[in-house]
């Protein structure tokens, strides 16, 4: 998770602790091994450094976004070339989405989940799931 707001940071601190350390964790074993997995960074490039110190290069970036994109690559692409050596990491952003300077500056932009011409915005863990659920290799 990236954020530089400082009490974002905290919060999302105190959630994942709760999981993974607190009582929540005890109650819910699947979702604490899950959780456990987060990481919060207050910049992007922090975030990828620390994806590269783990897997030993720097991820390939892929953001998302609820409006087309010029460039923007399908589903079924993403999930081919995922099947190489390298690390991806999948960028989505809350409320307006993700700062353009993110988009431009990402590896791969990922075509939106529908044409929704007319409504566009899904909750942020909805967009994640059906990305994630297009993007497994089964």
């Amino acid at each position: 998770m990236v954020t530089p707001l400082e009490d974002q940071q905290v919060l999302a601190g105190r959630i994942v602790a709760h999981w993974t350390r607190g009582a929540g964790g005890e109650y819910n074993p699947k979702r604490r091994e899950a959780l456990a997995q987060i990481r919060i960074s207050a910049t992007l490039e922090e975030a990828l450094q620390a994806v590269a110190r783990q897997e030993g290069r720097l991820p390939r970036t892929v953001a998302t976004c609820a409006r087309p994109q010029a460039a923007a690559i399908s589903f079924e692409r993403l999930r081919r070339e995922m099947q190489n050596d390298y690390p991806y990491m999948l960028m989505v952003g809350t409320a307006w989405g993700l700062a353009p300077e993110i988009i431009e500056g990402a590896d791969h932009v990922l075509a939106p989940i529908g044409d929704h011409a007319t409504y566009n915005h899904l909750s942020v863990r909805c967009a994640a799931a059906i990305i994630m659920d297009r993007l497994t290799v089964i």
